[in-house]
């Protein structure tokens, strides 16, 4: 069994990726009133956010924009599943293109670390999910997507075990908030100015989810002494 699932096709996804380029990173495509939102979430936070500051800096008029939108919570509900669709739709393609679950953990990781890096005002949206009451149904859809991306990965860490590629001895879901973690806390330390390309931390994150997991060729007992 540990060939099959070594090289067993990933979960069947909810949303189309043909065609996808995981690592091609343009913005996502937002009205410009959700980009203005995007931008004041990122700077003064949902709560030191008016609708007023929203709707000027769109550069419409509140009547305009309460046309197209609800209110202030459901642009921040919008710009989640913005978010949250892009993610679940890059992590998706970039573990279909794996071959191995190494591979598909490696490209997964560094896809969501894409996404943390390429536009860290959208990414950074997801810390504001807390602002949607628990019984809130607008947050279903969002909730949704994202435990489907986190099933993504634990499939494949599943099989990566079954396979006998990982060996950990921590539990299985463990390892994957650490790993969901790591790369949602890259939006509070990274800067576009700072020294590292977005391809530079996403290929370092994939590398250590890859050493996290002990994947064959990647864990402390594969190395050399030369190499630690």
């Amino acid at each position: 069994m540990s060939e099959a699932a070594r090289t067993a096709p990933p979960r069947k996804l909810t949303i189309e990726t043909e065609g996808l380029d995981w690592r091609e990173r343009e913005p996502v495509p937002l009205p410009a009133t959700l980009v203005a939102a995007k931008h004041a979430f990122y700077e003064r936070g949902y709560h030191g956010t008016s609708i007023r500051d929203i709707a000027s800096r769109a550069g419409v008029s509140l009547p305009t924009l309460y046309y197209h939108h609800d209110n202030k919570l459901g642009i921040l509900v919008e710009l989640l599943e913005a978010a949250m669709t892009s993610v679940l739709a890059w992590v998706g393609a970039a573990i279909q293109s794996g071959r191995t679950p190494s591979e598909q953990l490696s490209n997964a990781i560094e896809s969501i670390v894409l996404h943390m890096t390429s536009d860290l005002e959208l990414a950074s949206v997801a810390h504001e999910f807390r602002h949607l009451d628990s019984d809130d149904p607008r947050r279903e859809t969002y909730v949704a997507m994202r435990t489907e991306t986190e099933d993504l990965l634990a499939d494949v860490i599943a099989r990566g075990v079954e396979s006998g590629e990982f060996h950990f001895e921590e539990d299985p879901k463990e390892v994957l908030r650490y790993l969901f973690g790591a790369c949602q806390a890259v939006t509070t330390w990274y800067r576009p100015s700072g020294p590292r390309t977005p391809a530079e931390v996403a290929a370092s994150y994939a590398l250590i989810s890859l050493r996290v997991v002990g994947a064959r060729g990647h864990s402390d007992a594969d190395r050399s002494p030369t190499d630690i």
